[in-house]
């Protein structure tokens, strides 16, 4: 018995075994194949979206080390305006004043575990990535100018602060000045402020220009491969302060293999400034001061304060892989991923980066370069708890329900098992039958009805279903059951259970069908036992749904 891809199967063998022998080796390998069908999901189960929002961070505190600068420059430009006044937003006389006493690592660390996002867990998958030999890293692709002092280059970090005025800042993250390094921490209370802004700045010198076209997240050879069962459950995680910037993404699929650089991509995905979700809490919040470096000759602290910015929420978004790269392509090996400012076309020739617009604005609604890109590692998730009920939550039941020939005959009209799908069946009558039988023998030419009932306890629709149950070896479909040409009987999907209907044996306009032995078996049936097998087309099972498919063998 298999549903949909389902790897569960049996085959016992039958030469050199009485017909009592062989009926214990029917029932055994039905019990087998029972435990399998119950906990093996249908792929109706583990249905996401193109890409999900993240609707909870799960987070650990670690202590930060401390580092202090008194009297440290401020940059220069900074937002000279107070932001506790009306229409002020930075720190009052910064560029009067010209020092500020600056502390890093005087709070703690906010260190990523996991996300939920579509109701599953998911958690950093650093075990598919390759060795240490070959690790990840990440590369910031710039055109244009560069904005720093006398041409140098130009780069920028935002941290969680624990205060922060006018002579006094303290920051609670750990200092880093590397800004790829930064990204790559599981630390998420520090990030890149409008990290594609090439063009903004804003009317109190809130200057976030930078000359990034491109970020690259990238994996070795031989990169990851993913089976077509992992290809929904693993994906990349990408984090913003705020949850209000549009951006664009797509898988890395090839790479140079002198110089690890993408030489090809999967297509690139838009993602709006609506798909976060929204910005309210989960989890995470802080308010932030945004520090540049413009000239990383100068003397320490290279990243000096430009302006704070009041508090707000972390927000994330989980890409499946199958939402950046379609079948088979999802299957085969990829580098990592990239990201893009949300005005680089999606025809746009990905690999070169030397073409994007280098005028892309970064401030204000709608913003294209606006990403507040926040740190937490490479962004490999894995899903580490199953989909929820809300998918659709289909289990299968396989009972014996009744023998011809036999005496006495064992109660049929039992219940055996617990569990939410088999009280549903309950309610709706259903569900009798025995899983086991050693008593009575049976003997050739007897005959054997099986049941398999099937029922949603999810409060979403299971979609798509088909079932597949091959003949037991040393049994025979019996065709002429129900009625001639009639070997199938069922209750289609129905609340309450519905009346008892006969499909032909054909592939014809009813749902049901037999498979002839030796006939190939379409490849959710599993491996062929070459002894034939009903299928029946379910069709959507809807939440609360019932039903059943039924037929006779006789023994040989």
């Amino acid at each position: 018995m298999a549903v949909m891809r389902s790897s569960c199967k049996f085959s016992p063998g039958t030469q050199g075994y009485s017909p009592r022998q062989l009926w214990w080796r029917w029932t055994s390998g039905l019990v087998v194949a029972l435990w399998c069908l119950v906990a093996m999901p249908s792929p109706a189960l583990a249905q996401l979206s193109p890409f999900a929002p993240v609707t909870e961070i799960i987070t650990t505190l670690e202590a930060a080390v401390a580092t202090s600068y008194p009297g440290a420059p401020y940059a220069n430009p900074c937002d000279a305006t107070d932001i506790n006044a009306a229409g002020g937003s930075g720190f009052l006389n910064c560029t009067g004043l010209g020092t500020v006493n600056l502390t890093f690592g005087g709070g703690q660390e906010v260190i990523l575990q996991a996300v939920i996002a579509a109701g599953s867990r998911f958690e950093p998958a650093r075990e598919l990535l390759p060795p240490a030999g070959l690790p990840e890293r990440i590369l910031f692709r710039r055109n244009g100018p560069n904005l720093g002092t006398a041409g140098a280059q130009r780069d920028q970090l935002f941290y969680a602060s624990v205060s922060a005025n006018p002579s006094d800042i303290v920051l609670a993250p750990s200092e880093q000045n590397n800004p790829d390094l930064a990204l790559l921490s599981r630390s998420i209370n520090r990030g890149i402020d409008n990290v594609f802004n090439n063009a903004s700045v804003s009317s109190n010198n809130q200057d976030t220009r930078n000359n990034i076209e491109r970020i690259d997240y990238l994996i070795g050879n031989p990169g990851v491969t993913l089976t077509d069962a992992e290809v929904d459950d693993v994906g990349f995680l990408i984090q913003e302060r705020g949850g209000n910037d549009a951006f664009a993404i797509a898988a890395v699929t090839a790479v140079d293999p002198a110089t690890g650089d993408p030489t090809a991509y999967g297509p690139l995905v838009q993602v709006p400034a609506s798909a976060w979700g929204g910005n309210g809490n989960i989890g995470v919040n802080f308010p932030s001061v945004v520090l540049r470096r413009d000239d990383p000759a100068n003397a320490a602290p290279q990243f000096r304060p430009s302006h704070p910015v009041p508090e707000q929420n972390v927000r994330g978004l989980f890409f499946p892989i199958n939402s950046l790269l379609p079948a088979p392509q999802s299957t085969q090996p990829f580098f990592g991923y990239s990201l893009f400012a949300a005005d680089v076309a999606p025809g746009a020739n990905l690999v070169n980066f030397a073409t994007f617009p280098t005028n892309t604005p970064g401030l204000g609604a709608n913003a294209p370069g606006g990403l507040d890109l926040v740190a937490g590692g490479f962004g490999l998730v894995r899903r580490v708890t199953p989909p929820p009920a809300a998918a659709g939550n289909l289990a299968l039941l396989k009972r014996i329900t009744n023998l011809f020939g036999p005496a006495p005959l064992p109660n049929f009209n039992q219940v055996i098992g617990d569990g939410t799908a088999l009280t549903l069946l309950q309610n709706n009558g259903l569900g009798q039958g025995i899983d086991v039988i050693n008593d009575p023998p049976v003997q050739t030419s007897d005959g054997i009805e099986y049941t398999v009932y099937f029922a949603n306890s999810g409060v979403g629709d299971a979609n798509n279903v088909v079932l597949c149950d091959q003949i037991p070896i040393g049994t025979t479909f019996n065709p002429n059951s129900f009625g001639a040409g009639q070997g199938i009987q069922a209750i289609a999907s129905s609340s309450p259970a519905g009346p008892v209907v006969n499909y032909t044996n054909a592939n014809d306009s009813d749902p049901g069908q037999f498979i002839a032995p030796g006939a190939a078996l379409p490849p959710f049936c599993g491996v062929n036992q070459g002894n034939g097998a009903v299928v029946v087309n379910a069709g959507t099972v809807g939440s609360n749904q019932v039903g059943l498919i039924r037929f006779r063998t006789t023994v040989n």
